[in-house]
């Protein structure tokens, strides 16, 4: 009998409708397993988006996972869910307390994907988001 896990990965969409932009996000199960079947069971989520820095964050979403593996630094395109915000977030880039080339959450988050990026799509979403831009994640 083998103990071989077998992660699982799914590919998502990530909707801005506000400025008719889509993002693909891969979510993977290696890190925090619970944490992404919450986000699968959940899904469509619906709620709107703020930006800090690089890093795109949603407001409160119906997903109550705790911390699962959760750490502070995170890499370029990592795609998280912030336990204490109950939030969902994109790390385009260093956030204000960013140092020293090392991306940094405010506080830890379970990692639990990856923005999958297409030609200048960083730019062109991350460019366009202000404050309560709605996004849907399906």
């Amino acid at each position: 009998m083998s103990n071989l896990i077998r992660h699982m990965k799914k590919l998502i969409k990530v909707i801005f409708p506000d400025i008719d932009r889509e993002v693909s996000v891969e979510l993977d199960d290696s890190r925090s397993p619970k944490t992404v079947k919450a986000i699968l069971e959940n899904l469509p989520i619906e709620v709107n988006i703020n930006r800090w820095g690089d890093e795109l964050y949603t407001e409160k979403t119906p997903i109550t996972e705790k911390e699962e593996g959760a750490r502070r630094q995170v890499n370029l395109l990592d795609v998280a869910y912030w336990p204490e915000g109950n939030a969902l977030c994109l790390f385009y880039g260093p956030t204000p307390v960013s140092k020293e080339g090392k991306i940094l959450a405010y506080s830890p988050v379970n990692i639990v994907g990856r923005i999958i990026t297409h030609n200048n799509e960083r730019k062109d979403v991350l460019e366009k988001i202000t404050d309560s831009t709605r996004v849907i994640f399906k």
